[in-house]
């Protein structure tokens, strides 16, 4: 390359020092010489190929991530906390045989009656409690006792209000009239016939003497007055012992009977406020939890659980509770046999069986809760081993058995 003449006497130029200091970096034979390949020349094609391997695994994981999917893949994974059997019936495959596990479930132990008992429309402190956790009572069975001071003045109230009505109803039936009444009306009577008879003489009399002038007018006038008053009595004597047999009108009749049955209504309704302040067993069961002591005020109106006396249930009736994904609920049906084991002790299996299927999905979890029933050994006392809230593992399986026979009661 040729170098630029320099002018004798004048400053080289800016351009000049730069074309002067790249022609002296030039390292030709650093670079390579000839027409031979530089020695880094290979690294960008490690790295194309490297990435062009990787992009073909990716693309046929996502080619065969679909055709897993289609072929029930998921269906054989865990539901909730338990995991399913193989078995599982899901997409295109073929129904299980009869008598296959479906589903393995953990599962929740619920009684299927449980009561939170409370004092029923009365409220006042408590002075007896009959009763400790985990007793067996039976229906009817009392309980504790509250405080009926105001229950017992009410109750007394409305049986007085009940007789005094009672006894006006009677007063005014026709068959309270005594033999002795009717007696002395009929004997009144007899008294103004015979003072008619006699004011009726007295006019004739008076009028027989009227030409003599012995009577005067005024004497005639007054025995025709007589006589007329005395008829009169009569008459009003003889309806009031029409009145006296027959009895009062019927309006009074059916007065005096609607306020006997009110003060009857009234006098029921003491009656059962005094009597719950009894609380009796409702049913046959097991004492879960005791909430109230003597000296505790309970009353029915509180939305506090804790104003309650108990709460009791069932435990001779119990069910599993278990969470089915909504894609395993399909090969759920009612009266399907299970096996029920708590884990507390795995070897201890009970009988089972599908009771129902809820009607509304838990949407946090997409699952739908499945009851079933559990039967418990004539032998065994119920709560003597299997609990409330006792955590299962519940075994489901493809064979419908009859339903136990205490759910046909």
């Amino acid at each position: 390359m040729a170098m630029p003449t320099e002018v004798p006497g004048a400053k080289a130029s800016t351009n000049g020092e730069l074309i002067n200091r790249v022609q002296q970096l030039r390292l030709d034979g650093q670079l390579g010489r000839g027409t031979g390949t530089s020695r880094g020349s290979w690294l960008p094609w490690v790295l194309c190929g490297m990435m062009a391997v990787a992009w073909a695994g990716v693309g046929a994981r996502w080619y065969k991530a679909p055709e897993a999917s289609s072929d029930g893949g998921e269906a054989a994974k865990p539901s909730g906390s338990g995991a399913a059997a193989p078995s599982t019936q899901a997409g295109n495959q073929p129904p299980a045989a009869s008598g296959a596990l479906l589903l393995q479930i953990k599962g929740t132990l619920t009684p299927f009656l449980q009561i939170n008992l409370s004092p029923d429309d009365v409220a006042g402190v408590v002075t007896d409690i009959h009763f400790k956790e985990g007793d067996r009572v039976k229906k009817g069975q009392l309980l504790a006792r509250i405080r009926d001071n105001r229950y017992r003045n009410d109750y007394n109230g409305a049986k007085a209000a009940l007789d005094s009505a009672q006894c006006r109803w009677d007063e005014l039936h026709p068959k309270s009239v005594r033999p002795i009444e009717v007696q002395q009306v009929e004997a009144d009577l007899a008294e103004a016939e015979a003072n008619r008879v006699r004011a009726k003489q007295d006019l004739e009399r008076f009028t027989s003497q009227r030409a003599s002038s012995v009577v005067s007018p005024q004497d005639i006038d007054k025995a025709v007055a007589d006589l007329k008053a005395a008829e009169a009595r009569v008459i009003r004597l003889k309806k009031t012992l029409d009145i006296l047999i027959e009895g009062p009108r019927k309006e009074k009749l059916l007065g005096a009977e609607a306020d006997v049955l009110n003060a009857k209504a009234r006098l029921e309704e003491c009656d059962r406020l005094l009597k719950n302040c009894e609380v009796r067993a409702p049913i046959n069961g097991t004492i879960l939890t005791k909430v109230a002591d003597p000296g505790v005020v309970v009353s029915p109106m509180s939305f506090n659980v804790a104003s309650g006396i108990c709460s009791m249930a069932d435990l001779s009736d119990l069910e599993a509770e278990i969470d089915v994904r909504e894609d395993q609920v399909t090969v759920i049906e009612i009266g399907q046999e299970c096996q029920v084991a708590a884990l507390a002790n795995p070897n201890r299996v009970y009988k089972g069986r599908v009771d129902r299927v809820m009607p509304i999905a838990d949407d946090t979890k997409n699952t739908i809760k499945v009851r079933v029933k559990v039967l418990l050994p004539p032998s065994e006392e119920p709560g003597s081993f299997l609990k409330p809230k006792m955590s299962t593992v519940v075994r489901v399986y493809n064979t419908i058995i009859p339903a136990f026979s205490y759910e046909k009661k």
